[in-house]
């Protein structure tokens, strides 16, 4: 089944404070960082509030939240390249021995407009675990309720019902009702 655009989304996640500067300060600081950079926030989701994963007792929750924008340019490498470089910023710290490590902020591209680029070394559109994240998937149906995976198919709400089924979920809770739009 053919897709229509369903525009550009980022996924933001925080779990740990920089400076005085709480996960939702930080998250906030992206949103405005992105703007300053010419990508325009159209629309922001509530922030929800998820279980690290994997699970560990040890690790604080993640503030976590997706936002539609309207970028700069055209180009996806260009925006993951900005969202990089304001990860950076934000003291991000990469770990290569534990992907799920505790982060400042974390900024994925979650959907180009539909865009499919699956074996590119670079970015890989939609993101590749986007099926798999009760995180993603919520805050991004709060603002996309129509949105489906560019791949598959198939839809958003499916995707959900799956991961329910199948036990995967983080244990999303919303805080709050989000800030609509930004236009």
């Amino acid at each position: 089944m053919p897709l229509e655009p369903s525009g550009i989304f980022i996924g933001l996640g925080s779990n740990l404070g920089l400076g005085s500067k709480s996960p939702r300060d930080i998250l906030i600081s992206a949103l405005e960082l992105l703007s300053q950079n010419g990508d325009h926030v159209t629309t922001l989701s509530s922030f929800w509030s998820t279980k690290a994963w994997p699970p560990n007792p040890g690790k604080p929750d993640y503030l976590n939240a997706v936002c539609r924008i309207e970028p700069a340019d055209g180009d996806p490498l260009a925006l993951l390249q900005r969202c990089q470089v304001i990860e950076a910023q934000m003291n991000r710290v990469r770990s290569p021995d534990d992907r799920w490590s505790n982060r400042t902020l974390d900024l994925d591209v979650v959907d180009y407009n539909g865009i499919v680029s699956a074996n590119s070394s670079v970015i890989t559109l939609p993101h590749p675990r986007i099926a798999e994240r009760d995180f993603v998937l919520l805050p991004l149906l709060e603002i996309a309720p129509g949105w489906r995976h560019p791949v598959s198919g198939t839809s958003g709400r499916d995707l959900l019902k799956l991961l329910h089924e199948s036990g995967n979920l983080n244990d999303c809770v919303r805080l709050d009702g989000g800030q609509g739009s930004r236009a």
